[in-house]
C-alpha cells in the first residue's frame, strides 16, 4: 500500500471518527436537551395512564416516557375511581414526576326500584312509580355523602298519559292523552283537594318556560289553523304568539331556552328539507331562522342560553341514534359538528356553560362530558 492511500485511509478514518461524535453529539442533544421524561407512579396500580392520549406501560403501578418539549396531556383512570387529568408544559432539563393515588367512585344511592317520569327541584327528586303508578317525591340530603330520605307518595291515586310534562318548580303536572292535555295541581300534596281539570285539546307540542312565567304550545284544530299560543298556566289568559301555517311551520318541535328569552323552533313537515331551525325572541316575537340546513329534528340551549345543541337526522344504518349533535350561535354562526351520535333530548347541563353531558348509547354507566369549544370528550364512571 503506498503511502498516499495510507493518507488517504487516515482521513477516511479521521471523518468517520468525527462524523460518528458529531452523530452521538446529535442524538445526545436531543434526548437530553429536547426531550424531557414523565415518570408516573399510580394507584391502583392497574390504572390507565396515557400521555397525549398515548397509553403508557404500567408496571407495578409505575410508568415513564420520554417525550419532547412542550404542552402535554396527562390522564390516569381506573374503573370505579375519579379519574386524574392535568395539562403540563415541560422546559428543557425539567423532567415531570409524580405520584397519583385516585379516589374511589362514590357509590350511587338507590331511590326507587322503577321510576319514570322523574323531575327535580332544589333538594327533592319527583318521580312515578312504574309499578302502582303514583307519584312521589324524596328528599336529597348532601354533606360528607349523599343520602335520599323515604320516597313519599304525593297523589292517592294512579296516574295514567301517554306523556307527563313537569311545571319548573315540580307543583303540576300536563298530562297528555292524544292531542289532549290536562292540568293537574297536587295542592301541595294536599290529597283531597287535588284536582285534574282540561287545559285544552288540540294541542301539539308544549313547553314550560323554565322561569315559570309562561307556557307555550302548538294550537292545531281540526280546521287547519296552527298557531303558536303562550298562555299562563290554566290556559285562561292566551296570546296568539305566531302564525305558524304562514310560515310554512307544520307541528313543530319547541323548547325553551334556560333564561326563558328564546324558544327554539323545529317544523316536522312532510318535506324533510324545510324542516330547520327557527328562533323566536320571547319578547319581540320575532322568529328567524337560525341556518339553511334541513332534516333537523331536536334542539335544546347551552346553560347560558348562549348556544343551540342540535341534532341532524342521519341515514347511517350503523348510527343507533339516527342522529348527529352539532352547536352553533344563536345567529346560526360557529356550526360545528360533535361527532356523536345522539338526540339533543339527551343532553344535561354541567356547571360549565361551554360543556355538556350525555349518557353513553354503548355503556349504560358511562357519561361523557363534551366540550362545545374544542368537541372534545372525557369519559365518567359510575
Amino acid at each position: 500500500m503506498t503511502s498516499k492511500n495510507l493518507k488517504a485511509n487516515k482521513l477516511v478514518f479521521n471523518a468517520a471518527i468525527v462524523g460518528g461524535a458529531v452523530i452521538l453529539a446529535l442524538f445526545i442533544f436531543l434526548v437530553f436537551f429536547l426531550r424531557v421524561r414523565i415518570s408516573i407512579t399510580v394507584e391502583p396500580k392497574n390504572a390507565i395512564v396515557t400521555v397525549d392520549n398515548a397509553p403508557l406501560k404500567v408496571s407495578n403501578g409505575k410508568a415513564s416516557a420520554s417525550v419532547p418539549l412542550g404542552k402535554h396531556t396527562i390522564k390516569v383512570e381506573a374503573d370505579d375511581h375519579i379519574g386524574f387529568k392535568e395539562e403540563v408544559s415541560l422546559s428543557r432539563g425539567h423532567n415531570y414526576s409524580k405520584k397519583v393515588t385516585l379516589s374511589s367512585a362514590p357509590a350511587p344511592i338507590q331511590i326507587a326500584d322503577g321510576a319514570a317520569n322523574i323531575a327535580m327541584f332544589n333538594n327533592q327528586v319527583f318521580y312515578q312509580n312504574t309499578s302502582d303508578k303514583l307519584m312521589y317525591r324524596v328528599e336529597i340530603t348532601a354533606s360528607s355523602e349523599v343520602t335520599a330520605g323515604q320516597p313519599q307518595a304525593i297523589t292517592a291515586k294512579p296516574i295514567s298519559a301517554n306523556k307527563i310534562l313537569w311545571s319548573p318548580t315540580a307543583e303540576l303536572l300536563f298530562l297528555r292523552s292524544g292531542g289532549s292535555v290536562n292540568l293537574f295541581d297536587f295542592k301541595k300534596y294536599d290529597f283531597l283537594h287535588q284536582a285534574e281539570q282540561l287545559f285544552s285539546n288540540d294541542v301539539g307540542d308544549i313547553a314550560w318556560a323554565p322561569d315559570n312565567s309562561r307556557v307555550a304550545y302548538v294550537y292545531m284544530p281540526p280546521g287547519g289553523e296552527r298557531t303558536l299560543i303562550f298562555s299562563d298556566k290554566t290556559n285562561q289568559t292566551i296570546y296568539r304568539a305566531a302564525d305558524l301555517k304562514a310560515l310554512n311551520i307544520e307541528n313543530p318541535y319547541i323548547a325553551f331556552s334556560p333564561d326563558s328569552a328564546w324558544l327554539v323552533i323545529i317544523p316536522r313537515n312532510s318535506n324533510f328539507a324545510d324542516n330547520k331551525i327557527y328562533l323566536m325572541n320571547i319578547y319581540t316575537k320575532e322568529i328567524k331562522a337560525a341556518g339553511d340546513a334541513g332534516n333537523q329534528k331536536e334542539a335544546v340551549f347551552s346553560s347560558d342560553s348562549n348556544k343551540i345543541i342540535y341534532s341532524t337526522f342521519s341515514s347511517d344504518p350503523n348510527n343507533p341514534a339516527h342522529r348527529d349533535l352539532s352547536v352553533m350561535k344563536l345567529d346560526g354562526s360557529d356550526k360545528k359538528s360533535l361527532g356523536i351520535q345522539a338526540k339533543a333530548t339527551d343532553v344535561r347541563y354541567w356547571s360549565d356553560s361551554n360543556k355538556i353531558f350525555l349518557l353513553g348509547s354503548a355503556d349504560s354507566s358511562k357519561l361523557k362530558l363534551i366540550d362545545l369549544l374544542s368537541g372534545g370528550q372525557s369519559d365518567f364512571y359510575f
